[in-house]
């Protein structure tokens, strides 16, 4: 499957992670995050420290960004999270599996609306017109591959010590392997189960119309 740009290059390293950052709408990218970042995670997740710089509109993309942040010592959570997002699940249900502190986060929302005009200035300096984009450093990119490359040259971050995702990586996205795997959920929350809401069954009235027994009488 092919999908957009990946702009790709070498920035920094924080506690021994090396630091990416990724320009990206959910909601626009919905099959990214449902299938080839958490595929991406899974391969490197331990080995990558992620920068998010959500786009679309702010009611969106400043409460996914809050959420990421609270999550920022888990990547594996934060794929995990932003897949359920991507799914249509409901904001609740997917902030609850990936143990987002709920204070915190309602903290968060309320005061740092300015992630959405910071997000949409990076990009801007891109001059770039797609999304997604992973961002390494100034200059590597790379455009239009297949999912697997996208792994093949984030790997190169790595040098000539690759980790064990880059060697022999997960079942490739649109597998039955893969499927099954992607679709085993993380655990983050033992002290209270997160559940979906219940459908609401649409009620049906039947209108009884009485009849009379009465024959009519013609004068």
């Amino acid at each position: 499957m092919l999908i957009p740009v990946i702009l790709l290059s070498i920035l920094q390293i924080i506690n021994g992670k090396n630091v990416i950052s990724l320009y990206a709408d959910v909601f626009k990218d919905r099959e990214f995050f449902k299938t080839t970042f958490p595929w991406i995670i899974n391969n490197i997740g331990a080995e990558i420290q992620l920068d998010y710089y959500l786009l679309g509109s702010g009611r969106y993309s400043v409460p996914q960004m809050c959420a990421l942040e609270e999550l920022r010592d888990n990547p594996f959570l934060q794929a995990q999270y932003l897949k359920c997002e991507a799914e249509d699940y409901p904001s609740t249900f997917c902030l609850c599996e990936a143990g987002v502190d709920a204070e915190d986060f309602k903290t968060c929302v309320r005061h740092e609306t300015h992630l959405a005009s910071n997000a949409a200035a990076r990009f801007l300096k891109l001059n770039l017109d797609t999304t997604p984009i992973f961002e390494l450093g100034p200059k590597s990119t790379v455009f239009l591959q297949s999912d697997t490359w996208y792994l093949k040259k984030i790997c190169t971050i790595f040098g000539d010590y690759p980790p064990l995702g880059c060697v022999k990586p997960f079942a490739c996205n649109g597998t039955e392997e893969y499927v099954e795997f992607t679709d085993k959920r993380g655990i983050a929350q033992i002290d209270k189960e997160c559940t979906l809401p219940t459908p609401v069954t649409p009620t049906t009235t039947t209108s009884v119309v009485a009849m009379s027994t009465t024959p009519e009488i013609n004068p």
